[in-house]
């Protein structure tokens, strides 16, 4: 049985650790880790580019362990964007990404967003699967413009008569 994860709002003293969790997860992905790739500088500044921005950011602990990480920002009045959803390797596949994902919704839900979106490379199956497992779909694709890479484009609705 899987230990009990915890999930709960960003701290600024958890800057350190949601920086491990991102860079031990991308370094296990099937794509070049680039440190300070200008994507992921929003993780140096959770509180400036999430929290007061009109976003959410959490982390999820196991034994106060910070094994995931991941949030939203605003897109426009009626959508969200997922960022960086992230689970440690050493703790991922006992069902911690779709625990975060769904309070990273449910909170999103609250705020008054309606849709939820987020692009992902293509390479990333695991991230693709866990997207697709829980009602995304697919809208677009393109290659983006600094890496070259495939990305692909999921959305969901969060209103609850489309759950």
């Amino acid at each position: 049985m899987s230990a009990q994860l915890t999930l709960r709002r960003y701290d600024p003293d958890d800057a350190d650790r949601v920086w491990t969790v991102h860079e031990r997860a991308m370094r296990a992905a099937p794509i070049e880790f680039v440190d300070d790739a200008p994507n992921d500088r929003p993780l140096r500044h959770v509180r400036d580019h999430y929290l007061e921005a009109g976003g959410e950011f959490l982390v999820g602990l196991v034994d106060d362990t910070v094994v995931a990480i991941g949030g939203f920002q605003r897109d426009d009045a009626s959508t969200c964007q997922l960022r960086h959803v992230r689970v440690d390797p050493a703790h991922q596949r006992r069902g911690y990404g779709t625990r975060l994902l769904s309070e990273l919704e449910a909170r999103a839900r609250a705020d008054g967003f309606r849709e939820a979106m987020l692009w992902t490379n293509e390479r990333l199956s695991a991230a693709r699967r866990l997207y697709e497992g829980n009602g995304y779909e697919e809208t677009a694709r393109e290659t983006h413009a600094e890496s070259g890479h495939v990305v692909v484009q999921y959305r969901k609705s969060l209103e609850s008569d489309q759950l």
